[in-house]
């Protein structure tokens, strides 16, 4: 069985390796280089097995034979120009692919560029290399590379070469040749009694035998009795083909390789497929192959999958790949449901996490930021933190998304990121507020008043608000007045002469009342400023000027840049 596997310049991986044990499921989201993995050693196995036809096992001084591999031929990865099979194409050295076996030392290949259409490949000169070891029967196992279900062929011809089979697998039209594969498939009984064994079971259905002439023709029963109604396979159900595709697959190997151990390289096996068949096709898989002694390499984002398989077999492809811990695994699980690609994408580059109550929070922080001439925190706001709610609902069966939950996934992908959790007053959390910069403990900051909207109550910033909604004319004094009477009836007018000098009954008020709620939706009405939405409110702390500025957000706004770690307090 295959123990390591090491890459370097190859498609988006620099350089790193996979310590892979029995078998096992590579789990991430899109783009996290699952597939490249399984492309990987497809790569090898084709490379390896074309300089074995050269039968020269003998080094020279500058190294073994070079074979050629001609990119029509190289079904491992279908590519329109082999420099896409280089890390940002850069092509200059040669990509390297190593697998180690069990027993045997590293083989390494290296690929070298000749053309869009041509490269070389050749094992990479290391000691541990002898003729006997370039030799060993285990190091030539074969792969089958297994995508995801495409649409089924109308019709489809008997082919006589497996070449033509593997070829439509690695481009990804595996609809193509299905029923080719159920002919071989049907040529072996006990492999066609397992498959319909399966197939009973799951779907409750009944394969024919595949009827060869100028068209191969492939039917099943739906129903298990002897008249159940007969229908084509073009007919069923893309969860069903796709269960068919893999079964098939995996039970002709042994038939095909004549002994040769083989490695299943599996891509996306949930794909089409509902939640109950999810959670029990990796046991079919895995079942399958260690009856026929094949290894199986799984790429997945399947929650359901991801919770089915034990920890040692369960390899996180966020950040470094590695495999997991089991309570790694709990947040892995998690993560491919509630994690956005975008936050995936920022987690790598950004300066941290900043939690709000509300996802409008952060566009009033920034707008005060502007107002103080705060560019640091303003370009901290803006670009360089990920800004995420903690209302935010999340998918069904994972519950209420909590700061320390999202943080905890996006750590799967990047250990040293900060948090920070701002919380309003309101809050029913009792943890103890702190900000020290570290990325070992979620840092927690809250607000004394209620939320951040108590801040935005100035008379004289609400006024040139009311004017700008106006069209930015001054006003006469009615809309005005009327607000001011408003704000009269709920609060003192020592707050409206001096609003940012504490009174106390002013300040229990917004400690306790949720401003944004009543008091502002109150004022706005009275101004004849009819449903201005929440996510507007912005607009209401762009028109503060800076001694305008409540204390306590310059102190907050000061805080968020300790806590990530951005030099520069400001003082109002």
């Amino acid at each position: 069985m295959i123990r390591l596997v090491t890459l370097k310049n190859f498609k988006r991986f620099g350089e790193v390796e996979f310590r892979i044990p029995d078998h096992v499921v590579l789990a991430g989201p899109n783009n996290t280089g699952k597939t490249t993995l399984l492309q990987a050693i497809a790569a090898w196995e084709l490379g390896f097995r074309k300089w074995l036809e050269l039968n020269d096992f003998n080094p020279r001084q500058n190294g073994y034979r070079w074979q050629e591999l001609e990119r029509l031929n190289f079904s491992a990865v279908a590519v329109r120009s082999f420099e896409m099979l280089w890390t940002n194409r850069r092509r200059e050295q040669a990509f390297e692919i190593g697998i180690q076996v069990d027993g045997l030392p590293m083989l390494t290949l290296e690929f070298k560029y000749q053309s869009a259409g041509s490269l070389q490949v050749r094992p990479k000169n290391d000691a541990a290399l002898n003729s006997t070891v370039l030799q060993n029967p285990a190091l030539r196992f074969q792969t089958t590379f297994i995508p995801a279900m495409s649409g089924l062929a109308r019709i489809e011809q008997r082919l006589a070469d497996q070449e033509a089979i593997d070829s439509a697998l690695a481009q990804g039209r595996p609809g193509e040749v299905l029923r080719n594969l159920l002919y071989i498939a049907h040529k072996d009984e006990a492999a066609w009694r397992a498959l319909n064994a399966t197939m009973q079971r799951l779907f409750a259905c009944r394969l024919e035998s595949p009827k060869s002439g100028a068209e191969l023709i492939c039917e099943y029963r739906q129903g298990l009795a002897a008249d159940a109604p007969l229908f084509d396979v073009a007919s069923a159900g893309s969860g069903f083909l796709q269960v068919l595709l893999l079964l098939t697959l995996l039970l002709t190997q042994s038939q095909r390789l004549g002994g040769a151990s083989s490695v299943l390289l599996i891509d996306e096996p949930d794909a089409h497929l509902h939640l109950l068949l999810q959670h029990s096709i990796y046991s079919e898989l895995r079942d399958v192959a260690v009856a026929r002694q094949a290894q199986l390499f799984v790429a997945t984002h399947s929650e359901m999958i991801v919770n089915k398989v034990e920890s040692r077999e369960l390899y996180m492809m966020y950040g470094t790949p590695r495999l997991v811990s089991g309570l790694e695994k709990d947040r892995l699980r998690d993560s491919l449901g509630a994690l956005t690609h975008s936050d995936i994408l920022e987690a790598d580059g950004a300066r941290g996490v900043l939690y709000t109550e509300d996802f409008t929070d952060v566009d009033v922080l920034k707008a005060f930021a502007k107002v103080l001439q705060d560019d640091a925190a303003l370009k901290l706001l803006s670009h360089e933190l990920i800004a995420k709610s903690s209302q935010a609902p999340l998918p069904d069966g994972l519950g209420v998304l909590t700061a320390q939950k999202h943080w905890d996934m996006l750590k799967l992908i990047r250990q040293d990121l900060p948090a920070l959790d701002m919380l309003d007053g309101d809050s029913k959390s009792k943890a103890d507020d702190f900000v020290d910069g570290a990325a070992n403990k979620m840092q927690r900051i809250r607000w004394r008043r209620y939320e951040i909207e108590s801040y935005l109550i100035h008379p004289d910033a609400l006024q040139r608000f009311v004017e700008k909604r106006f069209g930015g004319a001054p006003l006469s004094n009615e809309p005005v007045a009327a607000m001011l009477d408003e704000l009269r009836k709920t609060l003192q007018q020592d707050f409206l002469d001096k609003p940012n000098e504490p009174v106390p009954l002013v300040e229990a008020y917004f400690t306790s009342q949720p401003v944004s709620k009543k008091l502002i939706p109150a004022l706005l009405q009275a101004a004849g400023l009819n449903n201005v939405p929440k996510r507007d409110y912005f607009e209401i702390a762009a028109q503060f000027k800076p001694e305008e500025v409540h204390p306590e957000v310059v102190e907050r706004l000061n805080q968020i840049k300790q806590a990530f770690g951005v030099a520069g307090a400001v003082h109002v």
